[in-house]
């Protein structure tokens, strides 16, 4: 029994090491061409880190690693001018965090300095010595911005309007860095690409000077600003009724601008003979519960109530001519 399983063993990697050798024999392009595509990205990225000088060459980038990030517990282990961070120390890896991170002049001209500032307040060198926290907020602090980059003035406003510390109470426990990736997140999910010029503008405006109460601050500067892009998409861009602007953005989207505009955008694509009985279709009870991220099941059961109201119309006109034409022949036979 041992010789026969040892037997098909052997006959099992045969036929599959067979398989293997007919496989990259048959595509051996693919396969030199998959591992010089990998061997490129690798010696790429390393080249670009090798390359770099030590903290990119910026005064900017090195004086916010060096006082901000690393802080005074790493003081000591700074390079001399002119010289290379030891390998493993806060300013090796803070040089290395940089040249990860800064991509392009806006992360180094701009982003970097508002992230390190963002992140020193929430995690100052003085109560959390040790660096890694402050590290891991610069990637998170990028992460926002991806949310909305290209687009720098986004980034920009909601860094200095929307999460501005003016008219904020000092008891307020919101760090600026927790308020701009509330700030991207919103932008990025609830506007229409399309306006985010006219929502920068709103947002740097009357909407960065709003602190009622000093509490919910950022929601009320970011519900300021969603309304005065749906002023201008409503009115300027689409020319919409009232009663069509009040029933997407209220009615039917929980003042969710993007499925405010995907809403008007169905209503004015509908015949306007059937625009009113879609909105009673919409808030029809089968219909409502759903959340504005749920637009299109909405409008999916709408469509369906109305394709459903129009078939039971024709169902009883072809009933009523039926009936007509029955009555007429019983006429005429009576006759």
């Amino acid at each position: 029994k041992l010789h026969t399983m040892s037997t098909n063993t052997n006959q099992l990697i045969f036929v599959c090491c067979t398989f293997l050798a007919l496989l990259v024999m048959s595509r051996p392009c693919e396969a030199k061409v998959a591992t010089a595509s990998m061997v490129q990205d690798g010696s790429s990225s390393s080249s670009h880190i090798k390359d770099s000088p030590p903290f990119q060459g910026n005064f900017l980038i090195e004086d916010k690693c060096q006082f901000t990030l690393c802080g005074e517990r790493y003081m000591a282990e700074w390079p001399r001018p002119g010289t290379v961070p030891v390998a493993g120390s806060c300013a090796s890896d803070c040089s290395l965090l940089a040249i990860t991170l800064n991509q392009n002049k806006f992360h180094k001209e701009f982003l970097w300095s508002s992230c390190a500032d963002m992140c020193g307040d929430k995690y100052p060198a003085a109560e959390v010595p040790e660096y890694k926290s402050r590290f891991g907020c610069m990637d998170s602090c990028y992460k926002s911005y991806s949310k909305v980059a290209p687009h720098h003035n986004i980034a920009r406003y909601c860094i200095k309007s929307a999460c501005s510390r003016r008219g904020i109470a000092s008891t307020d426990n919101v760090y600026e860095v927790d308020c701009f990736s509330d700030c991207s997140s919103h932008v990025s999910e609830s506007v229409p690409e399309s306006s985010w010029r006219v929502w920068a503008k709103a947002i740097s405006g009357e909407c960065a000077s709003i602190h009622f109460n000093n509490t919910n601050v950022l929601q009320q500067r970011l519900r300021c600003a969603d309304s005065e892009v749906w002023e201008h998409i409503s009115k300027v861009e689409k020319k919409a009724e009232e009663a069509h602007s009040e029933h997407c953005l209220h009615t039917i989207c929980n003042k969710h601008v993007k499925c405010g505009l995907s809403c008007l955008d169905h209503i004015h694509n509908l015949h306007h003979t059937k625009r009113t009985e879609w909105m009673e279709c919409s808030t029809s009870s089968a219909c409502a519960a759903t959340s504005p991220q749920e637009w299109h099941t909405r409008q999916q059961c709408a469509d369906t109530c109305q394709l459903r109201r129009e078939q039971q119309r024709e169902e009883a006109r072809l009933s009523q001519l039926n009936a007509e034409a029955a009555r007429s022949q019983l006429h005429l036979y009576s006759n």
